[in-house]
């Protein structure tokens, strides 16, 4: 659901500022109005008013995400009403738009102290949607207020993260992510970041209570009952149908099993048949949260083993094409006759257009009029050109028996990559000559803060049928990882995915004041980066030989061309007779095999 608007009751509203809060005092449930509409500008404390038959019991609402808050209380959620009609103290904590875990835990738990010496108790019941259940976990472990924590309940919390927030790491494809809504924030909720940071230091440390969290994960993502999120979460939650199962369109129900914590619902149960959206909402959860507060030794009763996404491995039977990519082609598998494109599009009811090799059009297509943001097309033609007015990504799958697998492994303390290609017997001769290479990309440190790195190109090393690439000589952060496997004629696929490379206990001893990005300048530049015509390349305080080498790639990381060109005093290069003959699309320009640069070619 994209919640663009956000309202805020403020009558007889005080407004005062608590170091980074500022504390807004709400009327009562039945006197709450839309009457200011606009995104909270600071961090904020709204406080509910104090029922007349308060039981001493404080329920601190948090969403992960500052533009989302105010839905914990208004619109056609029924929190404050129910806690209010029922004895309970509530209090709505908004932190940032898109700090991540670490930064809103650490809000988190100063709203905390703040909380707890207002009312004078000694802790607070959580209620956390989505991302705040890992600001709560931060909070309670990272920050040290487990003591004044009584419980947690997580709604919809992708502790093992989500693979939208994976693909989001794409810059050709952060759009999917917004379609959720949810903006920012995603660098620490992706599934690698999770995986390979943040369940191993929280769920090792001393200061873990899982005992604590009450787990609510809905796993309905076509079944919600607010028709403004139906658009969005159908695109997002078939997105993670077939790579993570079950989900609420956002979360998916495997990630949201915090080991050690009391699940209350198992996956697909037809109570939680709903989305991201309606597990936040107090007349769908507050029914399963309540007896848990009014009976600290209420149980599910259920059984269920945590999934340890570490051991998984990731499959794909597709390769991934791009609106922007001119050169992109929709290529069936040698000896295959039949192929489907899972097209996901920016514009909810775009039209597709298919040329043939020589650009001639075959037809058109629609998408599917239940199914907005997302069209599916058969092909049995070969090498096709796919066109819309609207930015996409398709996911070509043949269901031929060939798939690749990527699985991350750790040798002498760092990740390794490994990659194998499957077939069955029949298809076994096509998966021979295969070469694997990956783009990456830096895009935080290992504490979540966003950093501003161009793409790189890396290669796997065949040994005994399997592809290896080593992270050793990589700097620590977390990176981004576009995969792709190709037998040239033969078949193509992609995976999406990342890694982190570093000392994850060393590197999570948070400091404030941190600088949020990095402004190191680039030594490479293409000037305009969006070529058309011409195209100069800067290669300032870069030393060169006298013969400098480029390489040019696709999106993919495979090869185009390269050439030469000699070195000059001013280290100015027109480059724009090697790059007008490229078709559009976005490309990778590597120097002496050392710096790469991204850039569009018109």
């Amino acid at each position: 659901m994209k919640l663009k608007f956000t309202l805020i009751a403020l009558f007889s509203c005080a407004i005062v500022c608590a170091q980074n809060f500022a504390e807004v005092q709400l009327p009562k449930p039945d006197k709450l109005n839309p009457f200011f509409i606009g995104p909270l500008l600071k961090s904020t404390i709204h406080y509910g008013v104090t029922p007349p038959n308060y039981n001493g019991k404080v329920i601190l609402f948090n969403h992960g995400y500052i533009d989302l808050n105010q839905t914990q209380f208004l619109f056609d959620n029924s929190f404050y009403q129910k806690t209010y009609d029922e004895g309970y103290q509530a209090v709505f904590v908004a932190t940032t738009r898109g700090g991540g875990i670490w930064i809103n835990g650490e809000l988190l738990a100063e709203s905390i102290d703040i909380i707890t010496a207002r009312y004078n108790v000694p802790d607070v019941y959580i209620v956390a949607h989505s991302n705040g259940g890992k600001a709560a976990e931060a909070a309670m472990i990272q920050y040290g207020k487990k003591n004044k924590v009584s419980q947690v309940f997580a709604l919809g919390t992708p502790f093992w993260g989500t693979y939208l927030a994976d693909i989001s790491q794409m810059p050709w494809l952060n759009w999917a992510w917004r379609l959720t809504g949810l903006n920012e924030g995603a660098r620490t909720s992706t599934t690698y970041y999770c995986r390979d940071v943040v369940r191993p230091y929280l769920d090792n440390n001393a200061n873990n209570e899982p005992e604590k969290f009450v787990v609510l994960g809905a796993s309905g993502f076509l079944n919600g009952s607010n028709l403004l999120a139906r658009a969005a979460f159908t695109v997002t939650g078939g997105i993670l149908l077939p790579v993570q199962g079950a989900n609420d369109g956002v979360a998916p129900y495997r990630s949201t099993l915090r080991p050690g914590a009391d699940y209350v619902f198992r996956k697909n149960d037809f109570r939680a048949i709903f989305d991201h959206i309606d597990v936040s909402l107090g007349q769908f959860s507050w029914r399963y949260i309540k007896p848990y507060i009014e009976n600290r030794s209420q149980k599910s009763n259920e059984t269920i083993k945590t999934e340890n996404p570490v051991s998984f491995t990731t499959k794909s039977n597709y390769y991934i094409i791009h609106s922007e990519n001119e050169y992109d082609r929709i290529l069936l598998d040698k000896n295959s006759t039949f192929a489907v494109a899972e097209i996901i599009h920016e514009n909810p009811t775009a039209s597709f257009q298919i040329f043939d090799q020589d650009l001639k059009k075959i037809s058109s297509k629609k998408s599917y009029a239940e199914q907005e943001h997302k069209t599916i097309i058969p092909f049995s033609e070969n090498n096709m050109h796919l066109k819309s007015e609207t930015r996409f990504a398709a996911f070509i799958k043949q269901n031929n028996g060939i798939t690749m697998s990527l699985e991350h492994q750790i040798k002498n303390n760092h990740p390794a990559l490994k990659v194998d290609i499957h077939s069955d017997k029949k298809h076994a001769s096509l998966i021979e000559n295969t070469e694997v290479r990956g783009v990456i990309t830096k895009t935080s440190a290992i504490d979540g803060t966003p950093l501003q790195n161009e793409p790189d190109i890396i290669t796997f090393n065949n040994i005994n049928g399997s592809f290896y690439f080593d992270t050793k000589n990589l700097e620590e952060g977390v990176y981004s990882l576009f995969l792709n496997s190709e037998s040239k004629g033969n078949f193509k696929r992609s995976i999406i995915s990342g890694f982190v490379v570093g000392d994850v206990q060393k590197k999570l001893d948070i400091t404030k004041d941190q600088d949020l990005i990095n402004h190191s300048e680039k030594s490479i530049k293409i000037t305009p980066n969006s070529v058309k015509n011409t195209a100069i390349l800067s290669l300032d305080r870069y030393r060169v030989s006298d013969q400098i080498f480029i390489q040019l790639y696709d999106i993919t990381g495979k090869k185009i061309k390269d050439f030469t060109i000699s070195a000059n005093q001013n280290s100015q290069y027109d480059v724009s007779k090697e790059l007008q003959t490229l078709s559009g699309g976005i490309y990778l320009l590597q120097v002496n095999n050392t710096e790469t640069i991204k850039f569009v070619k018109e």
